[in-house]
């Protein structure tokens, strides 16, 4: 499970626990984990980069970690396979930095804090849909300077000063929680009930509340739903301008959006019409800001629908991540892109 190989931080809420082992097993997939030094879902690297190689530094949530394939299978280490045979005098590096549930928030902080003494020539990032809900809640955990910069995301609320009763039951819970696995597997349990009733009581359509409101049918774009990820998307821009390190953003769809019958047991949990097609006009609007910013952008959308008639499945079913055949797809619109464009050679 994953609170084998996951920990909290006090700057990235939460990161991948270095050199953890584990084996991942749901009643869809049964996967391993080996954690690098670096925290990191991918082989070994040294902080230093070799004088002969590129680096493509790969973040995002758990689309980009690879939840459901093994690691060899990501898109991240296709797409390093890909770029390695086709003669270049350069050999390609591509790291995996992706964490379930993070957004441009974390991966802001997580940038600032140890991806970029990575020295990538290039960083990707992989926004999911879900990263305007996460930016939402990270924001209210977060902490910032005098000039609105985020500092870190703490795993929670502060604790309360003013009531020792409260602090007491506050250090005991933190007690458990940071030495035993009985109150992570309760609280992964209880969190997971809570997420799936929430969308049910409180209204669907309202981002605060509920991660796909997007995607229902009427929704329109509200720009208070979406600026903080715009934010936290602008200064990853230019904190890698500064840096003079190219950057690349890209969007992909979920599995309602791509085909009539994937994502069928998902659906039904998120309140999504079996049997239909859903819009891609969200990834749209991502789209139109990032050009509108000046940032590179992919949109896979069209390339994922194309792919679907002849494909299936390219996603989990119940939990709608890509199926090792869905993760080789995205990776071959990823080199087919990137070569297209000023990739050193």
């Amino acid at each position: 499970m994953r609170y084998f190989f996951v920990q909290p931080d006090s700057i990235l809420h939460h990161k991948l626990i270095p050199n953890a082992k584990a084996r991942f097993k749901t009643s869809s997939f049964d996967t391993h984990y080996d954690i690098n030094s670096l925290g990191l879902r991918d082989r070994e690297y040294s902080i230093g980069k070799p004088s002969y190689a590129t680096r493509i530094l790969m973040v995002g949530d758990s689309f980009t970690e690879g939840i459901g394939v093994e690691a060899s299978e990501t898109f991240s280490k296709v797409l390093e396979g890909l770029l390695n045979d086709t003669g270049a005098k350069t050999k390609y590096e591509v790291i995996n930095a992706g964490v379930g549930s993070y957004s441009p928030l974390p991966e802001y902080l997580y940038l600032k804090t140890a991806g970029l003494k990575l020295n990538p020539d290039i960083v990707v990032l992989n926004l999911d849909l879900s990263d305007m809900y996460d930016d939402i809640q990270y924001t209210r955990l977060a902490r910032f300077d005098a000039d609105g910069t985020p500092l870190g995301v703490n795993t929670e609320p502060e604790r309360p000063k003013d009531n020792w009763f409260l602090r007491k039951l506050v250090a005991v819970k933190d007690f458990f929680k940071h030495k035993t696995r009985l109150y992570n597997f309760v609280w992964l349990r209880v969190s997971r009930y809570y997420e799936g009733i929430q969308h049910e009581t409180n209204g669907l359509g309202d981002l605060r509340l509920d991660k796909y409101a997007m995607l229902r049918p009427n929704y329109t774009l509200k720009d208070q739903d979406w600026s903080l990820t715009y934010k936290y998307i602008l200064l990853i821009r230019d904190m890698l301008k500064e840096r003079g390190i190219p950057f690349c953003l890209t969007v992909y769809p979920y599995g309602l959006q791509v085909s009539s019958r994937e994502f069928n047991v998902g659906r039904q949990f998120w309140d999504f019409r079996p049997d239909t097609l859903y819009s891609i006009q969200p990834q749209e609007w991502v789209e139109e800001f990032c050009r509108k910013e000046g940032i590179s952008v992919i949109n896979t959308c069209e390339d994922f629908r194309e792919a679907a008639r002849s494909q299936y499945p390219l996603y989990i079913d119940d939990n709608g991540h890509w199926t090792a055949a869905g993760q080789r797809l995205f990776a071959q619109i990823l080199f087919r892109e990137l070569r297209n464009r000023s990739m050193p050679k």
